[in-house]
């Protein structure tokens, strides 16, 4: 049976921990799904967020794990000790902002996550929108990836953030970093620079990003050099150029695609979250996949 259609016949229970960050975004997307149910909300004792929650509250974390099959932690003060504690209680996870898990702790909570056998899913909502999904499937034998990304000046805006840029080119790569080199030029608008940097794969393919935060206007480019393809995706404007190579001595047939917006990104996590649960694979966005940020992340700082 292909996973797309897999019909989970009983209702996961689903519980909060916190109600901040996108808490509510979870909660009314989970009304949306005929295969989960909200079971209730936890608050630690440092958290103020359940003002914003009116629905049924758990006074014991105990009994928020005991109630549900999958617990999902909110905003950006998640306690360490209560994710290990679900995982031992063999619950799975959603993680609902990044930060919390990109760091050294990481790598043990994949090892807590593969002994109990469960699922913890990360979001990174960023590559939901951009399609990413699409582009890994349809292009195969991938030999370059390049993302260009410049943004129109502004003097409280010294740098870019490129984390989902360096997290798309892991996905798209599949496979470990094996060497990375990062290069920065100071621009003349004091404390800018541009940003240039180039990956090496295990599996031979290469990459690169380039981060203007100085620009005379937005750009925010994809390209991707495959064995009988090259696309360029234009990921402001959400259009995909590709050029297919149908042989050697043809010309090359060219096309132009609209990438479709992706709406209700939490819907599509929490979806995304059943069915790796249920098929038994790895969630889009998985602990396994967060590990090998770190470690280019890590990389990149120790040079």
């Amino acid at each position: 049976m292909h996973i797309r259609n897999f019909i989970v016949e009983k209702k996961l229970n689903i519980g909060f921990v916190s109600f901040s960050g996108k808490a509510k975004e979870y909660r009314n997307a989970i009304d949306k799904l005929d295969t989960l149910s909200f079971s209730g909300t936890y608050f630690p004792k440092d958290d103020v967020s359940f003002v914003n929650c009116d629905e049924h509250r758990f006074d014991n974390y105990q009994d928020l794990l005991d109630a549900s099959d999958i617990i999902v932690f909110c905003g950006n003060r998640i306690q360490r000790r209560l994710i290990i504690d679900a995982i031992r209680n063999l619950k799975h996870v959603l993680i609902d902002d990044y930060n919390c898990v990109l760091n050294d702790f990481t790598g043990s909570l994949c090892n807590f996550a593969d002994e109990a056998e469960v699922t913890v899913q990360v979001s990174m909502s960023k590559m939901y929108y951009w399609g990413i999904c699409e582009i890994i499937e349809t292009y195969n034998n991938i030999r370059y990836i390049n993302f260009d990304k410049s943004v129109d000046y502004s003097h409280q805006r010294t740098v870019i953030d490129i984390i989902s840029e360096i997290f798309a080119i892991i996905k798209i790569a599949d496979s470990e970093v094996v060497s990375m080199h990062n290069r920065k030029l100071p621009l003349f608008v004091r404390k800018s620079e541009l940003q240039q940097m180039n990956f090496e794969f295990l599996n031979g393919i290469s990459a690169s990003i380039k981060a203007n935060p100085c620009a005379f206007y937005d750009n925010h480019e994809l390209t991707i050099v495959a064995e009988k393809n090259m696309a360029l995706i234009d990921l402001r404007k959400r259009e995909w150029h590709n050029l297919i190579y149908k042989t050697s001595i043809s010309e090359p047939v060219k096309e132009l695609f609209t990438l479709d917006e992706i709406p209700f990104i939490e819907r599509n996590e929490l979806k995304n979250l059943v069915q790796s649960i249920t098929a038994k694979t790895e969630p889009f966005v998985s602990l396994k996949s967060m590990r090998s940020l770190w470690k280019c992340l890590d990389m990149i700082n120790s040079k």
